[in-house]
């Protein structure tokens, strides 16, 4: 039972999809597209992909080893390194782009919110709903940490979601 070889498989799995979420978001920064609006979300499903595919490798691989437990625990690594790898490139990418980045991405964020308000209903719920948004766009979407953070959680809270399911299938 080598267990540092079925780790080093969830570390190079998640290591691998985190350079992949970096260059996805250098690349938008690069072609002068907004790397924190809409088209960010085109990559999101990396992370749990990382997730199942380190579990398929452990299994492939390492079969003795691919019990329930190992296999959540290498979906876990893996999803857990890919979002902070990915958040990492995220900040970075909106500390190069500075201020007037940040700005075009709030101003963006905001008019996303403003088109969508037709869609909540005149319940006052819905009003309240919209309003929290709209005051939340200045920290989640006008700063460095506020992106990243986003990113962050989105990507881990999905990665967890699908990495359960793959435990469950992939275990020997």
């Amino acid at each position: 039972m080598n267990k540092q070889a079925v780790i080093r498989t969830a570390l190079r799995v998640g290591v691998l999809a985190g350079l992949v979420c970096i260059a996805w978001s250098v690349l938008l920064y690069a072609t002068g597209q907004n790397p924190f609006g809409p088209k960010r979300l085109m990559i999101i499903f990396v992370t749990p992909a990382a997730g199942v595919i380190a579990q398929w490798q452990v299994r492939k691989h390492h079969r003795a080893q691919a019990t329930m437990g190992w296999q959540l625990l290498m979906g876990i690594v893996a999803v857990g390194l890919t979002a902070v790898l990915s958040a990492v490139g995220v900040y970075s990418v909106a500390r190069v782009g500075g201020e007037k980045l940040m700005q075009r991405n709030l101003a963006e964020a905001t008019q996303i919110v403003e088109a969508s308000r037709k869609q909540f209903s005149e319940k006052e719920l819905s009003k309240a709903a919209y309003e929290a948004n709209k005051r939340s766009l200045p920290v989640a979407a006008g700063t460095a940490q506020g992106v990243a953070n986003e990113d962050f959680q989105k990507k881990l809270l999905l990665g967890l979601l699908l990495t359960v399911p793959g435990a469950i299938f992939l275990r020997r």
